[in-house]
């Protein structure tokens, strides 16, 4: 099985004759599980080796470090050779990993696509009950268990972070929101049409840092069919952006894929009321009239 998950990284290098949603072609990508031997290699060697010689772990943290990091010290690492964040981040977390003579074998680096229906998902969907909803991720573990996460960049520093971690510091990374949210999952609550939307949104609102964060997530959910919990906290980010055109067209569409499309049209001309941006004007009125017709 590994070497089927292997043989599918390989493959899943796009090639040029793939197009992007842009009519592109799509840039060539790493999917799955990965090695740091094939982020050395061309065209990813071209971010991959000047973030890696351009970063210098702080000595006296990398000292704490080593005296911290614990024997079934485990990281998994998901990551998009696409994504600016994970140019930047993922070459450092692998130098700090070289610093602190951490094994390989104790380092999982995963690549998730951003295409239409693979939305933060790779081919082996390893990702796969860990509700990934940016990138990098890293999941820090001891042994089996996860015990933290730093998502998309470190709220210090990448060693600052994981020595606060390894230590027992109270750590809370970016898009706090993104724990309660795998706990709505846990729960039911997202999928259970009783439970309401501003009560949930009650729970977030103080830790949510913009609508992008809650947004984000609920396009993850859609995309991976999830239409309901993806509705349910699309709604959510409604109840706390309710002046935001962008998140009530993003709700009219989930609720349009759902086939609810009475809520649809509601969604979708309650966004062109609050829309500002006359470019929006007609990709609205196109909601709105396809909403018309998208009772199912």
């Amino acid at each position: 099985m590994k070497r089927i998950v292997c043989l599918l990284s390989i493959l899943s290098l796009t090639g040029p004759g793939l197009a992007s949603a842009a009519g592109e072609p799509e840039p060539p990508k790493l999917l799955g599980r990965t090695t740091v031997e094939q982020l050395r290699e061309q065209p990813f060697a071209e971010w991959f080796e000047t973030g890696y010689a351009g970063y210098t772990p702080h000595a006296g943290v990398l000292d704490a470090l080593r005296r911290a990091a614990p024997a079934d010290l485990r990281v998994t690492v998901f990551y998009g050779t696409w994504c600016g964040d994970s140019r930047r981040e993922v070459p450092e977390w692998l130098k700090l990993f070289d610093a602190l003579g951490l094994s390989l074998d104790r380092v999982e680096l995963i690549g998730v696509d951003r295409a239409g229906g693979a939305l933060k998902r790779s081919p082996g969907g390893e990702e796969r009950g860990l509700e990934i909803y940016r990138v990098p991720t890293a999941i820090v573990r001891r042994g089996g268990t996860e015990i933290a996460r730093v998502v998309e960049f470190p709220v210090l520093s990448i060693e600052r972070d994981l020595l606060a971690i390894l230590e027992g510091k109270p750590y809370e990374p970016n898009y706090a929101a993104y724990p309660v949210i795998r706990r709505w999952l846990r729960e039911g609550l997202l999928a259970d049409p009783n439970v309401s939307p501003w009560g949930l949104a009650g729970e977030v609102r103080h830790v949510v840092s913009g609508e992008g964060e809650l947004g984000a997530a609920a396009r993850v959910l859609q995309e991976r069919g999830d239409t309901a919990e993806a509705v349910k906290l699309f709604q959510v980010n409604c109840a706390i952006h309710r002046d935001s055109a962008a998140c009530h067209e993003r709700l009219a569409g989930a609720l349009l894929d759902a086939g609810d499309g009475e809520r649809a049209r509601k969604a979708a001309e309650r966004a062109l009321r609050l829309n500002e941006d006359p470019a929006k004007v007609e990709t609205l009125v196109e909601l709105i009239e396809r909403s018309r017709g998208g009772d199912s």
